[in-house]
Parts: C-alpha cells; structure tokens; sequence
C-alpha cells in the first residue's frame, strides 16, 4: 500500500513538473463564445470546412481542432446521453463513414467539464489516437478533438487532459 501510494505522488510529481516547464496561452472561439488553453508551441494552421473554428498543430504533427455547428431544434442533453449510449459498434461504423479505419473505442462516457455535461469519446484508428470532447451550450455544439499518435498518446496525455479541462463558455 505504501509503495503504490508513494508511486502515485511520484507519477504527480513527473506530470506537474512536464506541465510546469510548457507553457500555454489562451484561444477563442471565432463562431461561438468560448476559450481553451493550448500548449504555445502550437501554431495556427488552415481549416478546412465551414464548421471548423479553431485548428491549431504542433511539429510532431498532433492537433487541437474545434468545430462549431447550430444544434438542431429541440436538441438537448438527452441527446449526449444518447451518444453516451450508443454500442462500440454503432460508433464504429459512423466513425469509418467518415474515412477512419481500424478504429477501437477506447472508452466514451459523459462527464462534467466547468459545469457543463460533456460526451467524451477516446479511440485509436490506425495510428492515431482521437481525445473527444463534444458539448452543447447556448443552441451550439461544440467538439473539441486532440489528436496525435496512438504510441507518442501517453506522453501527450498531461496536455490532452490540460486542453479538454480548459474548454470555457
């Protein structure tokens, strides 16, 4: 018990010093009221879609994208909950429609992020690792996507879970 504990403090304590030597600057939405904290060494690069607000890359090739869409009339929470709901496969399959391939759901759920009820969905399609966060705020749906390499995702995971907290209305 002593040793998994001190393990774990040790594992903080690696996590906050990698935090505390990147630094992060503050980006807003440009199609809905909203900010995230994105690692600075990220650059700006071209959306590509109407929906696409905000697209950010770094040199290794990971990205932080947003998109922006009008939620349709009568959309609510239930509607992530639904999402939430839906099987493995059922994501899958809309997930390959889009062009992925080789896709494992490595979980998805709802959860909390300042204050507001969030769909999370995390899987891997070929080499990829895609980090989900979608939410719907003031008649928007926003989702935010950290992707970077599936064998680079741990190293990357204090920062993807830095992003996905930052996400402000």
């Amino acid at each position: 018990m002593k040793k998994s504990v001190f393990l774990f403090f040790i594992c903080l304590l690696i996590i906050k010093t990698v935090l505390a030597q990147v630094s992060f600057k503050t980006v807003n939405g440009l199609k809905a009221n909203y900010s995230l904290s994105i690692p600075s060494e990220y650059f700006p690069k071209a959306s590509i879609g109407s929906n696409v607000d905000l697209k950010y890359t770094n040199s290794d090739g990971a990205s932080i994208v947003t998109v922006v869409t009008m939620a349709p009339t009568g959309t609510s929470e239930k509607d992530l909950q639904q999402m939430a709901n839906a099987s493995n496969q059922e994501l899958i399959r809309q997930l390959e429609a889009t062009g992925l391939e080789n896709i494992l759901i490595i979980n998805k759920g709802l959860r909390q992020i300042n204050g507001v009820t969030s769909y999370y969905g995390y899987y891997r399609s070929t080499i990829l690792y895609h980090h989900v966060i979608t939410q719907l705020v003031k008649g928007k749906i926003i989702s935010l996507t950290y992707t970077c390499e599936y064998r680079l995702k741990d190293s990357y995971m204090p920062y993807i879970n830095r992003v996905s907290n930052s996400l402000t209305w």
